[in-house]
């Protein structure tokens, strides 16, 4: 019987120590996340291309050699916020990913979609829940949160035409709209 208190506490402990994890931990890698990307000169719903990854690169992730990254960090306190982009034409792939304040991902949309692969641009509209307020040929999103972030992803399949890529990438574009 001397054993039971000393099990329901650690159990209590143990339950305690699970929901502070799957509740706080979320939130914590965001805001770390969301601070190191504004301290390193992006600005809230602007979008900052990165440069070209080397083997020093180090952000918030390991990023990949053959990947072109730009980030568009947002929030919809200000005004939804509409995302475009070009696709590539030469046949590489690029995508749009949009994550809440709890590191989610809301959103994914890549040129190989079939929403996408209709056209040569992509356009998302992003806002809080409950709005209504959508411009044609948008495709709507309503993020959980006021911030998050918008990644841009392109792949660079042959090194020589990085200097392309890098300049299509450039029409990815992250711009609040009014209310």
């Amino acid at each position: 019987m001397r054993w039971l208190l000393p099990l329901a506490a650690a159990l209590l402990a143990g339950m305690l120590g699970f929901w502070m994890t799957l509740d706080r931990v979320p939130d914590f890698i965001m805001a770390r996340a969301m601070d190191r990307i504004l301290a390193g000169g992006a600005a809230l719903n602007a979008v900052t291309h990165a440069p070209p990854v080397t083997e020093t690169s180090r952000g918030v992730v390991r990023p990949s050699p053959d990947i072109l990254y730009s980030i568009c960090p947002f929030d919809l306190s200000t005004g939804p916020l509409l995302v475009q982009a070009q696709w590539p034409q030469d046949g590489s792939y690029a995508s749009i990913s949009l994550y809440d304040a709890r590191t989610n991902n809301i959103f994914t949309l890549s040129d190989r979609d079939r929403a996408a692969s209709q056209g040569r641009s992509a356009a998302i509209w992003l806002d809080r829940p409950g709005s209504m307020a959508e411009p044609d040929g948008a495709i709507p999103v309503r993020s959980p949160s006021d911030t998050g972030l918008v990644l841009y992803r392109r792949i660079v399949e042959d090194p020589s035409r990085l200097a392309e890529a890098d300049a299509g990438r450039r029409s990815f574009l992250c711009e609040i709209q009014p209310r």
